[in-house]
């Protein structure tokens, strides 16, 4: 299962997002709500994605977004705030949904960043072990 670390300080959209990833088959590491908490998960593991608001409970998070980068972790702006001149370099070149985002465009682009992987079914067959198959 891929996992999507989830950083966003607005509680009711966290929750969305995380309800709206986890029924898509995604693991929501999260919400954090502050950088701190999400640098210090970090510190210990990777996810496969990161989507990040750029203002969080205690700031920025272009500490958050250097760490992702440095760390090869892909990761997508999900902010309020619209992508100019004004955002800190720490973001550029980043993925970026402006909100409101819908449910479509969200995993659309989350899509393209991490493909889908091919389901996988249990075969089993008399007398041997079982074995996983892309379907």
């Amino acid at each position: 299962m891929q996992s999507v670390l989830l950083v966003e300080d607005e509680a009711l959209i966290a929750l969305a997002l995380a309800d709206d990833l986890e029924r898509k088959g995604y693991e929501v590491v999260g919400p954090f709500h502050r950088c701190r908490d999400s640098l210090e998960w970090l510190a210990r593991n990777t996810p496969d994605l990161a989507i990040i608001d750029i203002h969080l409970r205690d700031g920025s998070s272009a500490d958050l977004a250097v760490a992702l980068r440095e760390r090869g972790v892909p990761f997508i702006v999900f902010s309020g705030e619209r992508r100019d001149g004004q955002v800190s370099e720490a973001f550029a070149d980043a993925r970026w949904l402006s909100k409101p985002v819908s449910t479509r465009q969200l995993f659309g682009t989350v899509e393209e960043i991490l493909p889908a992987r091919a389901p996988v079914r249990l075969c089993a067959v008399a007398g041997t072990s079982i074995h996983a198959a892309a379907i």
